[in-house]
């Protein structure tokens, strides 16, 4: 059955590109938009409209497109940008597949592909019977071939997304990233962060090692993007700092009294907010300075394995800390969310109170969310992206039958 795609934004690579060129060796249509000069850039000369206008006519350019045309589905790569947001209930309307790409729920070497969306906004049960029922049918997740993604790679794509984007300004006149900072900005701080990188380890691994000789009994809270939808939309939290004062406030005021907590910063931050001065400040002033741990980098398996328990928002930690059997409290909508996995009372009461995770039950979850949302593959890499073409394909073509 051949099929006509709408491609919107996609990722800062190659990916999307290759993608509408492997459907359409497939014999199925693909129509591109690009809204800014990154898009441009990425697009390859393939068929593509470039959408020029202010964002709030994006509903009614939508509608007009879809109307004037035979789509059949909607791809995207995250499903709660100012650009996608408008095409949901034009797709609901006219009966469109929508496909949402994102980073892997699962790490690494995975890469999510979601029908509806992802995240938040994913249409994934969360009824832990309904999970073991599934078991009967869902074979055991495999082991993710390595990609041999890099940050390097994923950098130079990024850097030339941006620079595009400036080249191009003037033929996008009123394009405004998801992201919030200025390139220049972030690239400086990752700069920056990778001139200490050595001492964020030496000081991560004194940490770690200080730790677990002293036999702590310590919890780990990883932090996740600002800019993040998950933080931005799918949490109950304006900022990061919001999140790091709830949880330090918790910890203070209901933790028992011998426990320490760990906070380890997100990989990718660019530092342009001082998280480490923010949660070390408020823990002076809560009274808990000497019991609170602050790293930019560190083994998160080693941390996970020995830790207490772990608190996130929504992060893919989540699923790691789970696989570690460590009892696990999120705040935000996580995809895993739900009794027997998490914590269902009070974040006060996590501290003392919550059980491990319910292994059958976590590696019935595994195996589904593998074998349904998941594609071995990665976005910003040559390997990785051959990978993920080819099993977005099968994916999308299925998705017909379904």
């Amino acid at each position: 059955m051949h099929r006509s795609f709408l491609a919107l934004q996609g990722t800062a690579s190659p990916f999307f590109s290759r993608l509408a060129t492997a459907l359409r060796e497939r014999g199925h249509a693909v129509r591109r938009v690009n809204f800014c000069g990154g898009d441009l850039s990425y697009a390859c000369n393939s068929d593509a409209w470039n959408f020029r206008g202010q964002p709030g006519e994006l509903s009614d350019w939508y509608s007009n497109k879809v109307n004037a045309s035979s789509f059949t589905d909607v791809l995207m790569f995250g499903d709660c940008r100012e650009i996608h947001r408008p095409v949901h209930p034009i797709a609901k309307t006219h009966g469109l597949r929508v496909h949402v790409f994102e980073e892997g729920y699962v790490r690494p070497h995975w890469l999510t592909l979601e029908k509806h969306g992802v995240n938040g906004r994913s249409q994934l049960s969360r009824d832990p019977a309904w999970y073991l029922d599934q078991r009967r049918f869902t074979p055991l997740s495999p082991v993710g071939r390595p990609t041999g993604y890099n940050l390097y790679e994923r950098a130079f794509h990024d850097i030339r997304y941006r620079g595009a984007n400036t080249l191009f300004a003037l033929r996008f006149p009123h394009y405004r990233s998801h992201r919030p900072r200025n390139g220049f900005f972030e690239y400086s701080g990752l700069a920056a962060r990778a001139l200490r990188q050595r001492k964020h380890h030496h000081d991560s691994d004194k940490v770690t090692r200080d730790l677990l000789e002293a036999g702590r009994a310590y919890y780990i809270f990883p932090l996740q993007l600002n800019s993040d939808a998950q933080i931005v939309v799918h949490s109950p939290f304006d900022s990061v700092r919001d999140a790091i004062a709830k949880v330090l406030t918790s910890f203070a005021h209901h933790a028992p009294a011998d426990s320490w907590l760990v906070i380890k910063n997100h990989p990718l931050d660019t530092g342009l907010i001082d998280y480490r001065r923010h949660a070390e400040q408020l823990a002076r002033e809560l009274g808990i300075a000497e019991r609170l741990r602050f790293i930019d980098a560190g083994h998160l398996p080693t941390l996970l394995d020995n830790a207490r328990g772990a608190v996130v928002v929504n992060s893919t930690v989540g699923l790691s800390a789970l696989h570690h059997r460590r009892p696990l409290m999120a705040l935000g909508s996580a995809i895993y969310n739900m009794p027997g996995l998490t914590w269902q009372g009070s974040l006060d009461d996590f501290w003392s109170e919550a059980d491990q995770p319910d292994m059958n039950l976590y590696q019935a979850f595994l195996d589904y969310v593998v074998h349904h949302t998941q594609i071995n593959g990665d976005f910003y890499t040559k390997t990785g992206i051959a990978m993920a073409v080819r099993g977005a394909v099968q994916r999308l073509e299925a998705a017909a039958h379904a």
